[in-house]
C-alpha cells in the first residue's frame, strides 16, 4: 500500500509539473508576443519541436485560427477559447483531433493573449498535444511494470492512462463497468466518489476485474482543467504476492506430505513454519544488493537496544550514479556490496549498519568520543577510495552527515538530521564528513525560505542581470561582459549569488535559472540591438548540474533563435569543476560550437586545474581565475602563469583574467599577451543601466 501511494504521489508530481511546464511556456510566449499574432505563429515553430507539441497556434478574438501546420479555420465554438477570452489558463479533456484526419486522441493548453497595457485580452494562444504527454507521465517500473495508472473525472470518467491500461479505453468510466455488480464494489465506488468530490485521497479494493486489485487515488492541483482531477494507481493482488508465491507452494508441497505421512505430520509442519518464517523474514529485513540489513531490519534492531547513545551517520557517494551510467549497473551493484563489507568489518558488534537504497547507507557507531569517531570514519575513506583501483571505476567520494542520540525510539527524524548534515556539504571535494552540530540552523531556515520563494521571485522577475564588463588589455577599450545574477527581493533587499546559487544547484533549481538568466541576456542584447546600441558579446555562466540537462543544446539554441539574434553576441562559460566527472562534456562542447556558440572556460586554476583538459577539449577561451592572479608578484606564481598562458595560447585559445586588482597586475598580464581584463580596476559589476552607459561611451 505504501508503494502504491508512493508511486501515486509520483504521478500527480510529474503529471502537475508537465502541465506547468507548458502553462509557463504559453504565459511567456503570450506576454513576448504582445498579442501580435504574426510573430506568434512565425516564431513558434522551434517551441513545436522542442516540447513535443502536436501544433501551436493563435486565435483571433473573431475565433479565426492560425496554426504552425498551416492550418486556417474558426475555433470560436471551442470550449478553450471561450474559456480563455475570460481570461483564464484552460487545459481540456483528451477528444479527438478535428482539425486534421489523424483522428488522434489530444489534450489542449490554452492562455489568454493580451493588449501590450495588459488590461484587454486581444486573443488566445494554444497548444495541442497528444495524449502521449500525459500518458508519459503515468509510465512506471514499479511492480515490474503491473501497475496502472489512470487520470480520471470526479464522475469517473477516464482522462489518460499508462500505456500497460489501455484496455480500459479513453472515454470509459471506472464507476460503469460490463461485469456482474458485487456490494463491496458498490460500497468501495460510493466512498471513492463520496471523497473525490471533498478532494480527499483514499485506498479501495476492485473486485471487479479478473483478479483483485488494490487501488489509491490522489487528487491533482491543476487549476486550469475547469473541474478536478485524480490519479488513480491501480496493482492486482496477485503481483503484490507474486514474491511469496515459492515459499506458499513450498509449503503447499509439504501440507501434503503431512496428509500422506500422517506420523511424520507434526514434525514436517513445525519444519516447514520455520523455514517459512525465514524466508518471510528474509524478504522484509534483508537488502536484495548486499544480502545484509536493509533499512527495515536497522529500525527493528535499533528499537529493541536499550543503550542509544550514540553517532547515526548518514553516508552516500558523490556522483555515484555516474558509475551506473559508465560501468553499468552490475559493476555499481558491486560497487556497493564491497562498501557493505567495509562497513560490516568497521561496525563493532553493539553497532548497526545497514543499506537504506541506491548508494545511500546509514551506521550507528557507539563510540563516546567524537575524535575517535573522526579516525574511525578516516580509515573508511581510505578504503572506500581504494576501491575505484581494485574495480577499475572512476574515483569515489564518500560523503557522511552525524548526529548524536540518546534514544533510537525514532529512527526516521534522526537520520533525517544526519542526512540534513550531509546535503550541507554534498558537491564540495574538501570535506567528506560533517557532524549536525556544525550546522548553521539560521542559514538552514534562511535557505528554506529562498527555496519556498524561488518560484515567485521567477514570476514576479525579481532576479536582476547585472554585467562585468571585460576590456582589452592592450587597447583598454571596452570589449564585452559576463552576465551575473543578482536577487532583489520584492521589499528592495539585495540577496548576493553566493546565498542562494549554490542552493540552488544543490536542489536543482539552478536549471531553472540558468535558463531564466539566458534568456533575459538575449531579450537585453536584442533590446540594445533594436536601439542601435553598439553590440559586444556577453557570457552567460552555465552550471554543471545544467549539464547533465537532457537536449540542453536543443533548448539554448531554440532559445536564442526565438529572439533572432546571432550567437556571436552570446558566449557560454563552463567553470572547470563542471568537466570533472562528467563523460557527455566532450559532446556537449562540439554541439554548442555547431550551433555557433564561442566557449569559455571560467575558473582555470581555482583547484580542479589538469592541463589535460585544454588538449583533450575544445575551448575558445581560458579564464584565469583571480587565485592565479594573486601570484603576480611571487616569482614561483608568476612562472606558472607564463606556462599556462603560453599553452593555452599555443593551442590557439585566447586568454582573459578575472580579478584584476592593481597595475602592476595588468602590467604583468599584458606583457604576457593576455587578450582581456575582467575585475575592480576597471569596473565593478554593474546594474543594466550604469553597463548600458559605458556601452553608450565606447561608441564615442
Amino acid at each position: 500500500m505504501s508503494s502504491i501511494e508512493g508511486m501515486a504521489e509520483q504521478n500527480v508530481i510529474l503529471v502537475e509539473k508537465e502541465v506547468s511546464t507548458r502553462f509557463r511556456l504559453l504565459s511567456g510566449l503570450a506576454r513576448e508576443s504582445g498579442g501580435d499574432e504574426k510573430i506568434i505563429v512565425n516564431k513558434l515553430q522551434g517551441f513545436v519541436e522542442t516540447y513535443q507539441f502536436k501544433r501551436i497556434g493563435y486565435i483571433a478574438a473573431d475565433g479565426t485560427a492560425e496554426t504552425t501546420d498551416g492550418y486556417r479555420l474558426n475555433m470560436s465554438d471551442r470550449d478553450f477559447f471561450q474559456q480563455s477570452m475570460r481570461g483564464k489558463n484552460f487545459l481540456t479533456d483528451a477528444f479527438e483531433d478535428r482539425i486534421d484526419t489523424s483522428h488522434e486522441t489530444i489534450n489542449v493548453f490554452s492562455v489568454p493573449v493580451y493588449e501590450k497595457e495588459r488590461k484587454t485580452v486581444k486573443g488566445v494562444l494554444f497548444a495541442t498535444c497528444k495524449d502521449e504527454m500525459l500518458e508519459g507521465c503515468l509510465k512506471n517500473e514499479i511492480f515490474e511494470g503491473q501497475a496502472f495508472n489512470y487520470i480520471i473525472k470526479i464522475d469517473g470518467t477516464i482522462v489518460a492512462t499508462s500505456g500497460n491500461s489501455k484496455e480500459w479505453g479513453i472515454g470509459r468510466n471506472i464507476f460503469n463497468t460490463d461485469v456482474s455488480e458485487d456490494e463491496r464494489d458498490d460500497y468501495a465506488g460510493d466512498l471513492m466518489l463520496s471523497n473525490m468530490k471533498e478532494g480527499k485521497s483514499g485506498y479501495g479494493l476492485d473486485p471487479k476485474r479478473k483478479e483483485v486489485s488494490l487501488y489509491y487515488y490522489m487528487p491533482l492541483k491543476i487549476e486550469e482543467s475547469g473541474e478536478p482531477w485524480y490519479v488513480v494507481t491501480a496493482v492486482e493482488d496477485s503481483v503484490l504476492t507474486s514474491r511469496m508465491q515459492v515459499v506458499m507452494d513450498a509449503i503447499n508441497s509439504l501440507m501434503v506430505i503431512i496428509l500422506v505421512v500422517i506420523s511424520v505430520s507434526v514434525g514436517v509442519y513445525i519444519y516447514s513454519w520455520r523455514q517459512s518464517k525465514k524466508e518471510l523474514m528474509s524478504l522484509a529485513y534483508q537488502d536484495p544488493v548486499t544480502l545484509g540489513d536493509n533499512f527495515a531490519a536497522f529500525k527493528k534492531k535499533a528499537k529493541s537496544k536499550k543503550d542509544g547513545v550514540g553517532w547515526l551517520i548518514a553516508m552516500d557517494v558523490t556522483d555515484f550514479k555516474l558509475i551506473n551510467s559508465t560501468c553499468g549497473v552490475k559493476k555499481g551493484d558491486e560497487v556497493l556490496r564491497v562498501i557493505w563489507e567495509i562497513f560490516e568489518t568497521e561496525t563493532g558488534e553493539n553497532e548497526l549498519a545497514a543499506h537504506v537504497n541506491a548508494d545511500r547507507f546509514i551506521l550507528f557507531w557507539m563510540d563516546e568520543n567524537q575524535e575517535n569517531i573522526k579516525q574511525r570514519l578516516e580509515h573508511v575513506i581510505r578504503k572506500i577510495e581504494e576501491i575505484p583501483e581494485r574495480l577499475e571505476i572512476p574515483n569515489l567520494f564518500p560523503v557522511f552527515g552525524i548526529f548524536h542520540t540518546i534514544v533510537l525510539d525514532e529512527i526516521d527524524p534522526l537520520y533525517g538530521n544526519a542526512v540534513q548534515a550531509k546535503h550541507q556539504i554534498k558537491g564540495r571535494r574538501d570535506r567528506h564528513y560533517i557532524f549536525y552540530d556544525e550546522l548553521n540552523h539560521e542559514s538552514i531556515q534562511e535557505n528554506r525560505e529562498l527555496e519556498e520563494h524561488f518560484e515567485t521571485a521567477l514570476e514576479n522577475e525579481e532576479f536582476e542581470i547585472w554585467y562585468q564588463p571585460k576590456y582589452s588589455a592592450h587597447s583598454r577599450k571596452l570589449v564585452g561582459a559576463e552576465a551575473l545574477v543578482r536577487w532583489r527581493r520584492a521589499d528592495g533587499a539585495l540577496i548576493p549569488p553566493l546565498k542562494f546559487i549554490p542552493l540552488f544547484e544543490r536542489n536543482g533549481n539552478i536549471i531553472r535559472l540558468d535558463e531564466y538568466v539566458f534568456r533575459a541576456v538575449c531579450r537585453q542584447q536584442k533590446e540594445w540591438q533594436k536601439q542601435g546600441q553598439k553590440m559586444l558579446p556577453v557570457s552567460v555562466n552555465i552550471s554543471r548540474v545544467s549539464l547533465y540537462y537532457s537536449s540542453v543544446v536543443e533548448k539554448y539554441e531554440s532559445i536564442i533563435r526565438s529572439f533572432d539574434l546571432d550567437s556571436k553576441y552570446i558566449q557560454l562559460e563552463i567553470t572547470e569543476s563542471a568537466t570533472i566527472d562528467n563523460n557527455e562534456i566532450f559532446n556537449l562542447l562540439e554541439q554548442f560550437h555547431t550551433a555557433g556558440f564561442k566557449i569559455l572556460l571560467d575558473d582555470f586554476g581555482s583547484g580542479y586545474s589538469s592541463l589535460a583538459t585544454l588538449n583533450r577539449m575544445h575551448f575558445d577561451t581560458i579564464k584565469l581565475d583571480k587565485s592565479l592572479v594573486d601570484y603576480i608578484g611571487d616569482d614561483n606564481g608568476e612562472k606558472l602563469l607564463n606556462s599556462i598562458t603560453k599553452l593555452a595560447q599555443s593551442f590557439g585559445m585566447e586568454i582573459t583574467a578575472e580579478g584584476v586588482e592593481t597595475v602592476e597586475q595588468l602590467m604583468f598580464l599584458c606583457n604576457l599577451d593576455c587578450d582581456d581584463i575582467q575585475g575592480y580596476y576597471f569596473s565593478r559589476p554593474l546594474p543594466v543601466k550604469e553597463y548600458e552607459e559605458c556601452l553608450k561611451e565606447a561608441c564615442m
